[in-house]
């Protein structure tokens, strides 16, 4: 009977091993970044709801589009399985998640009111059925979050302390509340570094002497013991990166002077660093005089970049000035364009890679002809501007056309591409 247990056995992961083989051997679906396959009409069909004046849409998630007064779902035809008529108060306009008139998430939208200048309601979408499930009124003040299936609002007074509340993001129930000392910033969006929400975003507690995490799940309040804020400035940025916390204060009047901090639980050894705020990119600041735009992301692509007056200081985020880093010339600033590289900008020059191609095609910050305003959509696609081009690793232009929107890709890398012909959405797929 063994024999006959091992004899099955063997036969079990030959067969297994064959179709682990077969599968990578296989022909493999074609995608907008294999050099050879052409644009093909999935669906073109009248535009649901048009975009906002810059080309984009408030609520924008694979199959939703969202503007104004009206959310709508699409099939993987182009049909509308839902239309939504937004009240007022709940009109999206804003690009800015977490602000008044904005989709924080597709699932969730935050409501404004004449006279305020902060959110005014929170409100939940089911985006199977097309229809809002629950709302709840927002002090004036407020402050909301979304961390996983959690909506967190936050109340603060002044710098002493604040009300969270969490509340479910499917039902709107209020699953805890607490108050906290001091003030909260959103490690996710709003007070990040910038860039994509980490995978462990957290609401952030800083007091004048102490960094916390709190759990959206139950509101617990966990303390960062290897990392404090430092001594007289105001913590305006915070993130966890690998495993540190990294925050960064806002330039002190007058002098711009800021200071970026990494540290840990679990590792003893953390860093500071000392710059003053200058990014060349934006106007001064009225209150502190400083170039300074909290808009600006400080993280471009996999760096850390601290605008510094003597010139940008580029660093890994997590290890800070503990590993090498590299420093521009003043005047110089790191910018993305959506593909994997990060270029080097500064008025009165041209556009420059942050580490150079040793590959005479790839060593340059866009594909031959296209503008520095040039964002890549997905795979070989790219849009300057109305013009949507896909191009070959040459920068040749294999297929182009106008696109009177921000083209958008897929959850899927260099699959199909959605853009608009005048009045028309229409969706390319790779063939």
């Amino acid at each position: 009977m063994a024999d006959v247990r091992q004899f099955l056995r063997r036969v079990l992961a030959v067969c297994v091993s064959g179709v682990a083989v077969a599968g990578c051997f296989a022909p493999q679906p074609p995608d907008f970044g294999d050099g050879e396959s052409m644009p093909e009409e999935v669906f073109r069909v009248p535009l649901p709801v048009r975009p906002g004046a810059d080309g984009t849409w408030a609520l924008r998630d694979a199959d939703l589009l969202g503007e104004g007064r009206t959310v709508v779902r699409l099939g993987a035809d182009g049909s509308v399985r839902w239309r939504l008529r937004l009240p007022d108060d709940l009109a999206l306009t804003s690009r800015t998640p977490g602000d008044p008139h904005s989709a924080l998430s597709p699932s969730v939208l935050v409501g404004g009111r004449p006279g305020r200048s902060g959110p005014a309601s929170v409100a939940g979408l089911d985006v199977e059925r097309g229809a809002l499930t629950w709302r709840q009124a927002l002090p004036a003040g407020s402050r909301v979050f979304r961390y996983g299936g959690v909506v967190v609002t936050a109340v603060c007074e002044g710098s002493e302390s604040c009300r969270l509340t969490g509340l479910q993001v499917r039902s709107g129930q209020r699953l805890w509340s607490r108050t906290v000392p001091g003030r909260v910033l959103d490690g996710c969006r709003a007070d990040a570094l910038g860039g994509e929400p980490a995978e462990r975003c957290l609401p952030h507690v800083v007091t004048a002497s102490r960094v916390g995490a709190v759990d959206p799940e139950d509101g617990s309040l966990q303390w960062t013991e290897g990392v404090r804020p430092p001594a007289g400035a105001v913590v305006d940025r915070i993130a966890v990166v690998g495993e540190r916390t990294v925050l960064v204060t806002a330039p002190a009047e007058g002098t711009c002077r800021s200071l970026a901090v990494g540290g840990s639980t679990y590792y003893d050894r953390g860093w500071r660093t000392a710059f003053v705020w200058d990014q060349p990119q934006a106007r001064r600041d009225p209150r502190t005089g400083c170039r300074w735009d909290r808009r600006v992301p400080l993280v471009v692509g996999f760096w850390l970049v601290l605008p510094d007056a003597r010139g940008a200081r580029v660093m890994q985020p997590s290890l800070g000035p503990l590993r090498r880093t590299h420093r521009l010339a003043p005047g110089e600033y790191l910018v993305g364009n959506g593909s994997d590289q990060e270029i080097v900008r500064a008025a009165g020059r041209p556009d420059r890679l942050l580490f150079p191609s040793t590959i005479p095609a790839y060593d340059r910050p866009r594909p031959e002809g296209l503008g520095p305003a040039a964002q890549h959509v997905t795979g070989d696609f790219w849009q300057d501007g109305t013009r949507l081009a896909l191009l070959s690793y040459d920068g040749r232009v294999r297929w182009e056309t106008r696109s009177d929107c921000r083209a958008r890709p897929t959850a899927r890398k260099a699959g199909p591409v959605t853009y608009c012909d005048g009045t028309e959405l229409v969706r390319l797929g790779p063939a």
